[in-house]
């Protein structure tokens, strides 16, 4: 058993304050590190088993740019949504839990990322990290 420490703080400048501070325990986690060159989609697998076990999904980009775009799909042919990308127009995309990640509709199995410029595009090389909880036992 592995424990997920996650720690927020979100404030509104000048307003309100949610400091949010809990653990997330996992009975397994992976760190995945890709690079996702212009011109290039990469296809990740992020969960070895079956449905219902990633309860914690964090994918994180250097590249900030609607252009860096994912879809995730369940190793099969059902992707979500089906016909509209993710754009990773932040520098993070958190997925909390499994109503979190039950969002997708289907088990979160392989991550397809897209990066729409022009291969050889300068300075346009995206660093993904993805870091997932999950239980190990079906």
């Amino acid at each position: 058993m592995a424990t997920i420490n996650l720690a927020l703080n979100v404030q509104v400048v000048g307003g309100p304050q949610a400091l949010i501070s809990q653990p997330l325990s996992v009975e397994a986690y992976d760190k995945i590190e890709v690079t996702v060159k212009p011109g290039d989609t990469l296809d990740v697998a992020v969960q070895p088993g079956g449905a219902g076990q990633v309860n914690f999904l964090l994918i994180k980009s250097s590249l900030v740019d609607e252009k860096l775009t994912y879809v995730v799909n369940d190793g099969g042919a059902n992707n979500f949504p089906t016909s509209e990308r993710i754009k990773l127009a932040q520098a993070f995309h958190l997925y909390l839990g499994k109503g979190g990640v039950s969002v997708f509709g289907i088990a979160p199995k392989v991550i397809e990322f897209k990066n729409d410029y022009a291969a050889g595009t300068t300075n346009k090389d995206a660093a993904i990290e993805i870091l997932v909880g999950r239980d190990a036992t079906p």
